[in-house]
């Protein structure tokens, strides 16, 4: 029970630190708009991209606290002789089934949960915050502009590419299932 209630707690924290590293970013974003100046306006993206990926780091503890929360339970409903224990199973049908793929808290089998849906609100929300700050920053920037658009582009694309990649293949999370299934 201490070891379900240890996973619970870390699951609680990583949602905390998620959401209050949302509002940072966004009044970080918010006051270099307003300062609107080049150099706080050419720090939008780059925040943007960083608040993505910052995100997508308290998820993968998320998931960790979930899978280990879920073998837990397994034991312990088993110990006990039946499914008393359900916690993960109902977190997999109302958030995101913990093993499926994802990109980030995106999950494309089941677009349409609301994980999803708050997900995307998130994206299309801080793409369009890093698109005006593009949008004032260009004209500022002149000739520069095309290569700072080129190190925005191949950074978010590389970033996008590793999440995606990361939370789709599951490699981490499949690993951490079979060893828990090995010493269960």
């Amino acid at each position: 029970m201490d070891q379900l209630r240890r996973m619970r707690e870390m699951q609680y924290a990583y949602h905390k630190k998620f959401f209050h590293g949302l509002c940072l970013f966004l009044v970080l974003v918010i006051g270099c708009l307003l300062w609107d100046s080049s150099v706080s306006l050419a720090l939008v993206p780059l925040l943007v991209i960083t608040a993505g990926t910052q995100s997508c780091f308290y998820l993968h503890f998320v998931d960790f606290a979930r899978i280990h929360a879920r073998f837990v339970e397994g034991r312990l409903n088993q110990a006990l002789g039946k499914s008393t224990l359900v916690g993960s199973e109902i977190e997999d049908l109302y958030f995101y089934p913990v093993d499926a793929p994802k990109i980030g808290g995106f999950v494309p089998s089941t677009p349409l949960r609301f994980f999803s849906f708050f997900t995307f609100h998130w994206v299309v929300l801080w793409l369009a915050l890093a698109a005006l700050a593009l949008w004032r920053l260009l004209p500022m920037m002149g000739a520069c502009g095309t290569q700072y658009l080129i190190l925005i582009g191949l950074w978010s694309g590389l970033n996008f590419a590793y999440l995606a990649w990361f939370f789709g293949n599951l490699k981490d999370a499949k690993s951490m299932s079979e060893y828990l299934k090995k010493v269960g």
